[in-house]
């Protein structure tokens, strides 16, 4: 038998963490008024496997069709 001379390349942080997650926009409440306002509401313990923990500072930059979510470091 043929002796296997392969390597696993193991997955480095980056990679084990990096996932894509589906949401829906929904919308805030106005009293019944009419033209709501859009609403997105993010949560999971993922948040804080990658560094989201409760009371975290982030910002939210916006971008031609997307938003870039970072963690503010040293705040």
């Amino acid at each position: 038998m043929a002796k296997c001379n392969c390597k696993v390349k193991p997955l480095t942080v980056t990679e084990a963490t990096v996932k894509s997650r589906r949401y829906t926009v929904g919308y805030l409440p106005n009293r019944r008024k009419p033209n709501p306002s859009p609403q997105m509401i993010i949560s999971g313990k993922w948040l804080s496997e990658l560094g989201f923990h409760i009371g975290s500072h982030f910002t939210i930059n916006r971008q031609a069709g997307e938003l870039v979510i970072r963690l503010v470091k040293n705040h």
